[in-house]
């Protein structure tokens, strides 16, 4: 029996958002983003980021955040002006702010992809070539640890989802750690944990992991120092990992790893990160390129030099050697 206080608040935050419902529901728009003069931008898969002709008043947007902020028992207002949850009915990772930190409301909305895209479209587009497609298809079948690197909104996620593409077909059993439910695998053999903070952390998910038998660990975005833990599951009989971090290029990423360890150890496990992560991919967005994102970089990992540097070869050389 459907609950109707349940039904009647889905039916008002639909009516809330309906200036941007069309938004929510094609396929290919990524994330919705609303400025405080009120315009709709949107990020679209092959187009890019863009600006709308749809516009929404502060009460329109005030309205659609109080709501969400209900749906999830909080509440949004100037002591408690930011709010970061899942839009319901659409699974949308809303992040939003209202007066005083804005001059009005503001948020942006990332929606869960809604189609696979493979490494045959990421060519097709031109986001990377034939050869790097091959490549990092070799790479998953061959059980390569690799990180994926880009800044927010680069589409480090939805390159994960190709990668992820090629791990369902291994046969493998995959164990998939996220805090917001992007990631897609087809995998016949997979179990996939929802991180809950102050609940079920990062942490505890990685260390949990290794009791239900993965042969390959995924993590949705490595943020803390759950990294380390992510790092030596990898390294000890659980090859073939993935996992997104947010980076200006591929040596910055190796970087950012070894600054999250160091929110557990005094002194980063360069060695270990050397040793467990295989190849690093770079995204970024491009204004230049018709997709409006790039594949910008592919390095495989090497150790470290004698100065303790990361040793990178390109993944030509990978190949070749």
């Amino acid at each position: 029996m459907i609950d109707v206080s349940v039904a009647r608040r889905s039916a008002t935050l639909r009516n809330a958002v309906q200036p941007i419902l069309s938004f929510l529901e094609k396929e290919s728009i990524l994330e919705i983003m609303l400025n405080p003069d009120g315009n709709i931008w949107v990020d679209e898969a092959g187009v890019g980021m863009y600006k709308t002709d749809v516009s929404m008043n502060a009460e329109e947007v005030g309205r659609m955040i109080r709501l969400t902020a209900a749906a999830f028992n909080t509440e949004v207002n100037e002591y408690k002006p930011a709010l970061a949850a899942t839009l319901p009915g659409w699974n949308a990772r809303l992040q939003a702010s209202v007066p005083p930190i804005v001059a009005s409301p503001v948020f942006s909305l990332r929606k869960p992809p809604c189609t696979v895209f493979t490494l045959s479209d990421y060519v097709c587009k031109g986001i990377m070539s034939s050869e790097d497609a091959d490549f990092l298809e070799s790479c998953v079948r061959d059980g390569k640890n690799i990180l994926i690197g880009g800044g927010t909104g680069s589409g480090k996620t939805t390159l994960a989802n190709a990668l992820l593409d090629v791990v369902a077909r291994t046969g493998d059993r995959i164990y998939i750690i996220e805090d917001n439910p992007e990631l897609q695998c087809r995998a016949e053999n997979m179990v996939k944990v929802l991180v809950q903070p102050l609940v079920y952390s990062h942490q505890r998910a990685v260390m949990d992991a290794l009791r239900f038998r993965p042969d390959r660990i995924i993590v949705g975005e490595v943020r803390d120092g759950a990294a380390l833990d992510m790092l030596k599951a990898w390294n000890t009989g659980h090859p073939g990992g993935l996992a997104t971090i947010h980076a200006n290029n591929t040596a910055a990423m190796l970087e950012r790893l070894a600054q999250l360890t160091q929110e557990v150890v005094p002194t980063a496990p360069r060695e270990l990160i050397a040793e467990a992560v295989d190849i690093c991919v770079h995204i970024s967005r491009s204004q230049d390129h018709p997709a409006g994102r790039r594949v910008s970089g592919i390095m495989g990992v090497k150790g470290l030099d004698s100065h303790g540097q990361w040793r990178l070869v390109p993944a030509r050389a990978e190949t070749s050697g």
